[in-house]
């Protein structure tokens, strides 16, 4: 994104999945982060946890996370032993929820449902490396945390930037 930019205009729909070849069920998309603002610490990411799968757990020593549960259910296990979550807490999610997990605290997502649960996790400053797997991982391969699908494109004009499809005659802006 230009360092002159003032916003962006972004469909997660537009951004391509990354998903890690020792968590399968797990899809992120990073939507917003240093490479696609320029100069925010924000680092937000969507996330889909196929039906009847869940992810291993764990804690982010230096990082906070928030979640926002977007659509589907799942169960969220907090606390206890920060690396195995022994003496956990279980915690029934659904659409419109949200949970704050201070740094160094165990979570782990269990989706038990018969449909896909969308997540959006938001990391309130950098994910640095080491930091998270996942985002680790996406930037070996790719080279970086951000991707855009095939056939997307970012346009930046008058200090602003969006993501058109041009194949599928899409662009969020509307010009009068």
């Amino acid at each position: 994104m230009p360092d002159d930019a003032r916003y962006l205009v972004i469909r997660t729909d537009d951004i391509e999945p990354f998903t890690h070849p020792h968590d399968p069920a797990y899809h992120s998309q990073h939507v917003l982060g240093e490479e696609t603002t320029g100069r925010h610490d924000l680092l937000l990411n969507q996330g889909t946890v196929d039906p009847h799968a869940g992810l291993g757990g764990g804690n982010h020593p230096d990082n906070d996370e928030i979640y926002y549960i977007v659509s589907g259910e799942t169960l969220v296990d907090l606390g206890g032993d920060p690396v195995s979550g022994e003496g956990h807490e279980t915690y029934r999610l659904v659409p419109g929820m949200v949970v704050f997990i201070p740094a160094g605290v165990f979570h782990r997502l269990r989706n038990d449902g018969d449909e896909s649960l969308v997540i959006l996790t938001i990391w309130p400053q950098p994910s640095v490396a080491g930091a998270n797997g996942i985002h680790d991982e996406r930037m070996e391969t790719w080279g970086t945390g951000f991707r855009l699908r095939e056939g997307r494109e970012l346009v930046a004009h008058d200090g602003a930037a969006r993501v058109v499809a041009p194949d599928d005659a899409w662009d969020p802006l509307i010009v009068s």
